[in-house]
């Protein structure tokens, strides 16, 4: 319940900070990109960024804050009793005004932290054992990601696959499903219970399927590369100095110029993703996609080096949406007769399930935002699982961490 509280007022607030920074009450984030001044839209990321920066700065040489990762591998649960709730809360209340000012980071990161943290003080109060802890606070992650995005068992999967550790799953699955289930209900108090995308998506023909062919190398390069750019920029971060605020501001500003034309490109992705099921067919729209492809791993990556807190699902989802319908509009240029959200879905989960090695939850997650057709769901979850297959393949002889931490204030 307390996840699903925490989606409610994310929602909300991130509402409230795009209000704040762009001047425009009402409408989606891109909407209010181009309802704004051309010196707003730049500026706007670049402030916000300067903002969080400096306040993450501090937060970093006070102590920092113990993340959800943390406090599942602690064997002893003394991490997750070290949580508490005024730092993860405060923390999570950055990342999202990181977002609302349009910087390109996820922002699943601040529910699935919030809700963690609940789980670990109702698991200190309750006295429960370390095993028990850990378990909760990783379905309580995935609670909070899915009443954020209305996908249940998105969330469980998130909190299967990657928050827990291979021995809790078996038992874990059994806590995950009904507390996001139980999440999610809660969150329809502002959502309503609508999916986050609405779209219509007719019958399989048999040059949508061929399309899926042409998705999944694409897809498995796009993924591959992502995942990799945004581990050494992370990895090579700005230090915790006066070069923090700066350095976000500066990609803040890169973000905001780049939004002059492109305005879907501010903000985590969701919108990106959105345009691209929407996306018509047409040399314009097709030259969209591709800008966001090419420039909306690089604007995250390079948020990510500023030394941002954030996530890397709606980035992930939103490279590869753009990319599979970039692929579906070229097809229909060239006179087949090809389904773009489903193509745009099937990049999308396929993307996600590379960057996060988790291909049952890049598969579930994304198709529950639209709930498109079973069918569609059935050729997510071949070409997925091929990428996941031929990307595991290549980069065998070591194991690969999923792309889950923000930035070093979550580690």
């Amino acid at each position: 319940m307390a996840a699903g509280l925490i989606g409610i007022a994310m929602a909300i607030l991130l509402e409230g900070f795009e209000w704040l920074f762009y001047g425009v009450s009402e409408g989606t984030l891109p909407q209010r990109v181009q309802a704004a001044a051309p010196w707003r839209r730049v500026l706007a990321p670049a402030v916000g960024g300067l903002l969080a920066g400096a306040l993450w700065w501090w937060e970093r040489a006070t102590g920092g804050v113990v993340g959800v990762e943390a406090a599942v591998g602690d064997v002893s649960a003394h991490a997750s009793r070290r949580m508490g709730l005024l730092r993860p809360f405060g923390d999570g209340v950055l990342q999202v005004l990181t977002v609302g000012a349009g910087n390109s980071v996820g922002r699943e990161g601040a529910p699935r932290l919030m809700a963690g943290a609940v789980a670990a003080g109702l698991a200190s109060r309750l006295g429960l054992e370390a095993k028990t802890t850990r378990i909760l606070v990783a379905a309580a992650a995935g609670a909070g990601l899915a009443a954020m995005y209305n996908a249940p068992l998105g969330g469980a999967a998130f909190a299967v696959e990657i928050t827990m550790l291979s021995g809790m799953r078996r038992r874990g699955v059994w806590l995950a499903l009904p507390v996001s289930l139980l999440a999610t209900v809660v969150s329809w108090l502002h959502s309503d219970g609508r999916p986050t995308f609405t779209v219509s998506i007719d019958d399989p023909a048999p040059a949508t399927l061929v399309g899926a062919t042409l998705v999944l190398p694409v897809a498995a390069l796009l993924g591959a590369g992502a995942r990799s750019l945004w581990a050494r920029l992370r990895d090579h971060r700005l230090p915790d100095t006066w070069a923090l605020p700066l350095g976000i501001g500066a990609a803040g500003l890169l973000t905001g110029s780049a939004s002059l034309w492109l305005p879907v490109l501010p903000g985590n992705g969701r919108d990106a993703l959105e345009a691209a099921l929407l996306s018509p067919t047409s040399a314009a729209a097709l030259l969209a996609l591709v800008g966001v492809v090419v420039l909306k791993p690089l604007l995250t990556g390079l948020t990510l080096g500023a030394g941002a807190t954030g996530g890397l699902l709606a980035p992930s989802f939103a490279l590869g949406g753009s990319a599979g319908a970039a692929i579906a509009v070229a097809a229909n240029l060239a006179g087949w007769q090809v389904s773009i959200p489903a193509l745009a879905l099937v990049g999308g989960g396929a993307v996600l399930s590379i960057t996060q090695r988790a291909p049952v939850f890049g598969t579930v997650f994304v198709w529950e935002l639209a709930r498109g057709p079973l069918w569609v769901l059935a050729l997510m979850a071949v070409v997925s699982a091929a990428c996941w297959w031929l990307t595991s393949s290549l980069g065998r002889g070591g194991r690969v961490r999923p792309l889950l931490r923000g930035g070093p204030a979550s580690s």
